[in-house]
C-alpha cells in the first residue's frame, strides 16, 4: 500500500513540473514573437527606430548633446537712400522780386545798392562789415534812420534775405568764422521764420592780388564759400555763386572787370543784379518747413 502511494505521489510531482515547464516555454515564445502573454493581437506596434539601435549606439544617442538652436538673422532690408538737398528750380524775376527783400553784407553789397537797382529792398551793409561786429553796427536803412541788425529783423518780416559775408574775416580763425556764420543764420531763422535765405558766395579777387597774400587769396575764399554752400538746404536756403559770370579761365576775378583787384567796376554791378534776378525761387515762404 505504501509502495503504491509513493508511486502516485511521484507521478503527481512529475505532472506539476511538466505543467510549469510548459507555461515558461509559452511565455518565452510569446516574448520572442512580439506578442504579449495571453494576447493574440497581430497589430502590436513595431519598436521605434531608436529602440532598434544596438545597445552601444543607443547609449551614445542618449548621451548626445542636443543640437544648439541658432536663430537665423532676419533678412537685411535695403537702407533707404539719404535725402539729398534738392536742386533749386530758379527762374528769372523782375526787380519787383526785391520788394520784400533784405540784403546784408560788406562793401560788395554796398556796391550793389549804389550802382545796381535793388528796387524797394532793404539794405544793411557797410564796407567794414564782418561777422564779428555785425550785431554792434548801427547803420542807416532806407527810412534814413539808423538801426542795428536785430532791430531791422524784428521790425519787419521779409520774404527773402540775401547774405554775403566772409571776405573781411579771412584773417580770423576759419573754424570760428564758420561757426559765427552758422550762429547768425540760425538767429535770423528765429527772427524771420518765413524768409527764404540766399547764401551768396564771396566774390573772388584777381590773380595778381591773390598771389601776393597768404591770407587774402582765392584758395581761402573758396574754402569759406564751400562751408557756406554746405549750410544751404535747398528748401528754405539756397547757395548762389556770382563768380560764374566774373571769373577768368583760372577761377580768379577777371582783370577786365576790376580796377582794384577786389571789386567789380561800378558799371558791372547792374549785371550782377540782373544775374541775381535769374536765381529767383518759386516757393511760398515757410511752406516747406
Amino acid at each position: 500500500m505504501k509502495k503504491y502511494s509513493y508511486t502516485i505521489l511521484l507521478a503527481a510531482s512529475f505532472l506539476v513540473v511538466l505543467i510549469a515547464w510548459s507555461s515558461g516555454a509559452l511565455v518565452l515564445e510569446n516574448h520572442a514573437s512580439g506578442t504579449p502573454t495571453g494576447q493574440t493581437d497581430t497589430t502590436w506596434e513595431e519598436p521605434t527606430a531608436l529602440a532598434r539601435l544596438p545597445l552601444d549606439r543607443l547609449s551614445q544617442a542618449a548621451r548626445r548633446e542636443p543640437e544648439p538652436v541658432t536663430e537665423k538673422e532676419p533678412p537685411k532690408m535695403p537702407k533707404p537712400e539719404e535725402e539729398k538737398p534738392r536742386e533749386p528750380v530758379f527762374y528769372k524775376a523782375g526787380v519787383s522780386y526785391f520788394q520784400d527783400a533784405l540784403f546784408i553784407g560788406d562793401s560788395r553789397t554796398v556796391g550793389l545798392s549804389e550802382y545796381g537797382d535793388l528796387g524797394e529792398a532793404e539794405v544793411f551793409a557797410d564796407s567794414g562789415m564782418n561777422l564779428y561786429v555785425i550785431y554792434k553796427k548801427q547803420l542807416a536803412v532806407t527810412s534814413g534812420e539808423k538801426r542795428k541788425l536785430e532791430e531791422v529783423l524784428t521790425e519787419r518780416q521779409f520774404g527773402k534775405i540775401y547774405l554775403m559775408l566772409g571776405i573781411n574775416e579771412l584773417g580770423y580763425s576759419y573754424e570760428k568764422t564758420v561757426e559765427r556764420y552758422k550762429e547768425l543764420l540760425e538767429r535770423m531763422r528765429e527772427l524771420q521764420p518765413d524768409a527764404i535765405f540766399f547764401l551768396e558766395a564771396n566774390l573772388h579777387i584777381s590773380q595778381r592780388k591773390s598771389e601776393t597774400s597768404e591770407v587774402y587769396n582765392n584758395e581761402s575764399i573758396d574754402r569759406f564759400n564751400q562751408a557756406v554752400k554746405q549750410m544751404a538746404d535747398g528748401k528754405t536756403s539756397f547757395y548762389i555763386d556770382v563768380n560764374e559770370i566774373f571769373d577768368d579761365e583760372n577761377g580768379n576775378l577777371d582783370q577786365k572787370y576790376t580796377a582794384d583787384d577786389a571789386h567789380v567796376l561800378g558799371k558791372y554791378y547792374a549785371d550782377w543784379v540782373e544775374w541775381i534776378l535769374t536765381k529767383a525761387v518759386k516757393t511760398t515762404p515757410g511752406a516747406q518747413r
